[in-house]
């Protein structure tokens, strides 16, 4: 009498689920880390190029307005990592009106770091004069340079002491410094 055929096995036995398994879950963990590092890039970039605009629109909002700008914390803030307004202060002094707020920009970042290092005092308010340059308390020209952070990528925004605004990353140009302020988690 001839023999059954042997009944073909469909499926995978439990060895072989938990090994595909753990190869996607070493696979998934590597892809995160590696996202993670793209989205602090990218979320520095993006901040840098926003302050970047934003340092342009006060220059160039002070020349027109003919009035002083200034670049400061939001309301309510003493840095400028959460974000930063431009506010126009010529003429508030004098007559007591309220300032106006020329631009408000609020970043997203919980984990963005803004530092700024300025040639004069250690504030986080960089002013522009009608005439378009950075200017100090004392009356001199004022450069600055902002260091942006988030989980170790770094960018920075320079801005000469006439105005001319420069984006630089510390690990890729040559030129361009580290801070030398540690990095937040």
């Amino acid at each position: 009498m001839p023999q059954p055929a042997p009944r073909l096995r469909l499926g995978f036995t439990l060895t072989e689920l938990l090994v595909c398994l753990s190869i996607v879950a070493v696979l998934a963990v590597a892809a995160y880390q590696a996202i993670d590092v793209l989205m602090a890039r990218h979320q520095v970039a993006v901040a840098a190029d926003r302050l970047a605009a934003s340092l342009a629109q006060a220059r160039s909002t002070a020349m027109a307005r003919r009035a002083e700008v200034a670049l400061q914390p939001l309301d309510g803030n003493t840095t400028l990592d959460q974000g930063w307004q431009l506010v126009a202060t010529t003429g508030a002094r004098q007559t007591g009106q309220r300032a106006i707020a020329v631009s408000v920009v609020q970043l997203g970042a919980p984990c963005l770091a803004v530092f700024l290092r300025q040639t004069a005092r250690a504030s986080n308010i960089l002013r522009f004069t009608a005439v378009g340059y950075s200017r100090s308390e004392q009356g001199g020209f004022q450069a600055a340079t902002f260091t942006l952070s988030c989980r170790g990528e770094q960018r920075q925004v320079r801005m000469g002491a006439q105005g001319r605004i420069r984006l630089c990353t510390p690990e890729h140009d040559k030129d361009c410094e580290a801070s030398g302020e540690p990095a937040p988690p």
